[in-house]
């Protein structure tokens, strides 16, 4: 597939922009470069808008992930609980759903929705380890402090994901596609309402 697959080190950023105004990513390799953006198409002024002053987080949000260029690869879609990606014909990959167990821990499901690993959020939600379906721990994802101003005010999160050990897909695509994800989640809201 494409380069975005290869690297065993990712960094996922927002740019700095209102609460919860329109969804956007830009991913980097370990190397600083630049190897897919994502972001939400067609937001009107008066969509953003609504969203800043109702606090709108990230359910209802499609998220398209593109290469550098503007070729199509994936899209991430989101819920209250549940964030799933799906191949740019609309065909599922697989998904991410919150546990019962826990309120900060995710199933990651396969198109059939079976079982095919799992993440983990530590206390402060800052680190996700993710296992496969053996309990193996393939990857870990760190939610970056970017200080207490652009915590507070702004959506503006940077994660860092370290593929350990790679694996088959689709849980490779969706290991990759987890920063998205999970902020889609947890944190698009997060200056109105908490994780």
């Amino acid at each position: 597939m494409y380069r975005l697959f290869d690297s065993p080190v990712l960094t996922v950023d927002q740019p700095r922009r209102a609460p919860s105004a329109r969804s956007e990513y830009k991913v980097f390799d370990g190397n600083g470069t630049l190897v897919a953006r994502a972001a939400e198409d067609d937001v009107s002024t008066l969509k953003k808008t609504f969203r800043v002053i109702l606090g709108d987080g990230g359910s209802g949000r499609v998220v398209y992930v593109e290469t550098p260029d503007g070729h199509p690869l994936l899209t991430v879609q989101a819920g209250f609980d549940w964030a799933q990606v799906a191949l740019p014909d609309g065909a599922p990959v697989g998904m991410f759903r919150r546990t019962v167990k826990r309120r900060h821990a995710f199933d990651i499901l396969d198109a059939a929705e079976r079982p095919i690993g799992g993440m983990d959020a530590g206390p402060w939600q800052r680190k996700f380890r993710i296992v496969d379906a053996n309990g193996t721990h393939v990857a870990q994802m760190d939610k970056k402090w970017k200080g207490f101003a652009t915590e507070m005010a702004l959506s503006a999160d940077k994660y860092r994901l370290e593929i350990h050990r790679p694996s088959a897909d689709p849980l490779r695509t969706l290991v990759v596609m987890s920063p998205m994800a999970i902020d889609l989640i947890l944190y698009e809201g997060k200056d109105w309402l908490p994780g």
